[in-house]
């Protein structure tokens, strides 16, 4: 109970601290998820046809090279925009702003040209304070701006990475707003006039474009440059542009030449002309294509920093390494894919910080397993692993209770075993040919041990000790030490023929089996030196029971009271392939109450075992030990 509240405590700390610092809007993990953001939108781009409503009159370097350094004569663009009305452009967006007087005739010409126009909308913009409030307003000459239909800021506040992923659709200055470049060109596009703002929207007519409370829109990009049909200033100035390109259309007019230094960062490229950014405003918002990261979304993202976080504690606790792992990297990609689909479907959902809970959460509950629960489970399988089976090992790893490693009284099953004569045997051989049939001896006896998941407590020589009932509680401990002694001598009897066919001597073997209460833990120096094994009356006199086999030349000894375990299955014919008979009710030295020994010997396991008990009056007093 104290683990999992410790991986509560851990869970909640990552998910409190993910959710901190999405509050705080931290700088690094930002900066993380706009390069998200910026992969989404390669990644998941769309190619779009052209759009036939809008096309760039673009200031290149052909048009600098015929008409000569940049800024332009005012005359240019005075035939830019005769050409323009000729062709019946349905508006003009300058991306381009004319504070200073050029000479009042070409000025008068320039504004009589906007005039006539009457779809002109001029550039201006706007001077920010260190506190980011407005503080200025560089426009164009009064004549000009007289004249045209609207005045719009070309303001472009890019991220801290410098990229440009969204547009200030409204700046208030002096009890005004103004308009982007972008919005006005949307305006014209849909053919309305009215530009308003509430807490987060911009309302252009009767359409509600989404915004932050700074009306500050993420751009929807059409493509990486070039998404716009272009026409060079020169051509259009010139007349070689034919009519029917600019009919219908708006254009935005500015620089796409590297020398005049208007090219930002986007999302797609490091080189974007900026008229082309506004561009992209006027086409996302006519065509109500939008991103948002609204309140919605951040509801989401609140949300999904915590299920995510939870759904990852569960699994790296609950699960195995192996398994948790690709899980984990399973919910990650998971969390992907649904931020991928919510962006195609218009909203910016976070990656990063869903993401960062997530691998937070699986730090360090993995480091609390590791230092917790697996150091306990390491220390399991460093005790139990050399004599008993695995499965027992895992099964005492994922339900500790079951496996008490303090002291305690348990009901167990003991069994000895020993080699009959081995003292003489040892005499009369060499002491490695001694050594090699005892290895091979016990190799065959461990197997057959382990099969029966029985507690290998240790060996004594030639002697063997086991138990069964402890750790993990066996309801059927008896039955289970009766058939591993079984087919223990019969696996003796396979490596007898080989020893005899082998031209060595065979060994022999006795067992003794009792059933009772033992005191079962850790027994030993700490630290240095310790056993899990059992002591007690009844392991005792499984020891001298093992003894008996020589007074009365048997194989397999046990007690009455491993028989009394076994009495109801060999009743009802579940206990097969044994025959038991009882001896004699013997008292051991150093007790007084008799105890009743059966020998038992294998018969064909598809017989019924046959029971023959004990003469309750025929009791012997035994002396020696």
């Amino acid at each position: 109970m104290k683990k999992l509240f410790n991986v509560q405590i851990v869970t909640a700390f990552s998910i409190a601290l993910v959710l901190f610092l999405y509050f705080m809007q931290s700088g690094i993990l930002e900066s993380f998820e706009e390069k998200t953001y910026d992969l989404r939108v390669k990644i998941l781009h769309s190619p779009r046809p052209l759009p036939q409503n809008l096309a760039i009159i673009e200031i290149d370097d052909k048009s600098i090279a015929e008409l000569g350094r940049f800024p332009f004569s005012r005359e240019n663009y005075t035939a830019l925009l005769n050409m323009a009305k000729t062709a019946g452009a349905k508006a003009v967006l300058f991306d381009a702003f004319f504070p200073e007087v050029q000479s009042e005739t070409i000025d008068r010409a320039f504004a009589d040209a906007v005039k006539r126009s009457g779809n002109v909308t001029l550039a201006g913009g706007i001077e920010f304070a260190a506190d980011g409030t407005a503080k200025g307003f560089t426009s164009n000459i009064p004549v000009l701006e007289t004249a045209a239909k609207r005045v719009a800021q070309i303001n472009m506040l890019p991220d801290s990475d410098g990229v440009i992923r969204s547009s200030l659709l409204l700046i208030p200055y002096k009890n005004k707003l103004y308009p982007s470049l972008g919005i006005c060109g949307a305006a014209e596009l849909l053919g309305v006039d009215s530009i308003e703002a509430d807490r987060r929207n911009v309302i252009l007519g009767k359409m509600k474009i989404p915004t932050d409370a700074e009306q500050r829109m993420l751009i929807k990009y059409n493509g990486p440059p070039g998404a716009y049909q272009r026409y060079s200033f020169a051509d259009v100035a010139k007349g070689r542009v034919a009519a029917e390109n600019l009919k219908g259309r708006v254009l935005f007019v500015g620089a796409t030449a590297l020398g005049i230094y208007d090219m930002r960062v986007t999302p797609f490229s490091n080189n974007s002309p900026g008229v082309e950014i506004h561009a992209n405003v006027a086409d996302s918002v006519a065509n109500g294509r939008f991103i948002t990261r609204g309140v919605s979304e951040s509801l989401i993202d609140i949300g999904l920093i915590i299920f995510m976080g939870v759904v990852t504690a569960v699994i790296s606790w609950k699960l195995r390494h192996l398994v948790s792992l690709p899980l984990v990297a399973t919910l990650v990609a998971f969390h992907s894919a649904l931020a991928s689909w919510a962006f195609l479907s218009g909203s910016w959902i976070s990656v990063v910080y869903p993401v960062t809970s997530i691998m937070l959460v699986s730090a360090l509950v993995a480091y609390l397993r590791f230092f917790i629960v697996d150091r306990h489970a390491r220390e399991v399988r460093a005790m139990f692993s050399s004599y008993v089976t695995q499965r027992l090992v895992d099964e005492m790893i994922k339900n500790p209770e079951m496996a008490r490693l303090g002291g305690e009284k348990r009901d167990i099953t003991v069994l000895f075993s020993d080699i009959k004569n081995f003292t003489a045997y040892s005499e009369n051989h060499k002491p490695e040919e001694v050594v090699a049939i005892l290895n091979e001896y016990l190799d065959g006896m461990t197997d057959i041990i382990l099969k029966w998941e029985g507690i290998l407590d240790k060996f004594i020589g030639d002697a063997i000790v086991v138990f069964w009932g402890a750790p993990l509680k066996q309801e059927d401990h008896a039955g289970r030490a009766l058939k591993c002694a079984i087919e223990m001598q019969q696996r003796l009897e396979s490596l007898q023929a080989k020893w005899v066919a082998d031209g060595r001597e065979p060994i022999f073997s006795a067992i003794g089996i009792n059933t009772g209460e033992a005191i079962v833990g850790n027994i030993g120096s700490e630290g240095r030196k310790m056993d899990y094994t059992v002591i007690g009356d009844n392991v005792n006199l499984g020891a001298r029971v093992e003894g008996l086999n020589r007074r009365y030349d048997t194989s397999i000894l046990i007690t009455e009271y491993t028989l009394e375990r076994l009495r109801t299955s060999v009743a009802d014919g579940s206990f097969r392939g044994v025959s038991i008979t009882g001896l004699e009710r013997v008292i051991v030295k150093g007790k007084e109450t008799p105890v009743g020994i059966y020998s038992v010997a294998a018969i064909d396991q598809g017989l019924m075992a046959t029971l023959v008990d004990c003469d309750p009056e025929k009791i012997v007093r035994l002396l020696e030990k």
